[in-house]
């Protein structure tokens, strides 16, 4: 049974072009995301996240630069929440000299919504300060968001 639609936004105080590449350049994406991203940002293209020693893999589905990604999103080797079973849709839009980043993450297990709305949160803010030149802290998965995660 899928939980009700996460979504959630902040504003970063940088141009939506270069927001955007924060979630198509590897590298870029690496910074606040992941330890690691395996991206190949067309239309079918991987989509691949490591964390530790836990992957998410889907693919791009949909990219419209630089106002729109859609992604697929679930975890290798999860009987309950596998590779590209659940929607990421990115939108980003120019507000007060900045980018409005609204996610909406749809078809999540209700037995991962509590952990994916912790990981929401803990990722959009570390990508609100280095899309906007700051630097974070190296990458760690806060333990909350594996306990209990097949």
């Amino acid at each position: 049974m899928a939980a009700e639609c996460y979504r959630d936004s902040i504003h970063i105080d940088a141009e939506p072009e270069f927001v955007y590449s924060y979630f198509t350049q590897p590298e870029a994406l690496a910074r606040w995301m992941a330890d690691r991203a395996i991206l190949d940002p067309r239309p079918g293209g991987r989509f691949t996240l490591v964390f530790g020693d836990r992957t998410v893999d889907g693919q791009y589905v949909e990219l419209d630069p630089p106002t729109r990604l859609v992604i697929t999103w679930g975890r290798v080797g999860s009987a309950t929440f596998p590779p590209a079973s659940s929607t990421l849709e990115v939108t980003l839009t120019p507000e007060d000299g900045g980018t409005r980043v609204s996610i909406v993450h749809s078809g999540l297990p209700a037995s991962e919504a509590p952990r994916h709305i912790l990981g929401w949160q803990h990722y959009l803010g570390r990508l609100a300060v280095v899309a906007a030149g700051g630097e974070v802290a190296a990458h760690v998965v806060p333990e909350v968001l594996t306990r209990g995660a097949d």
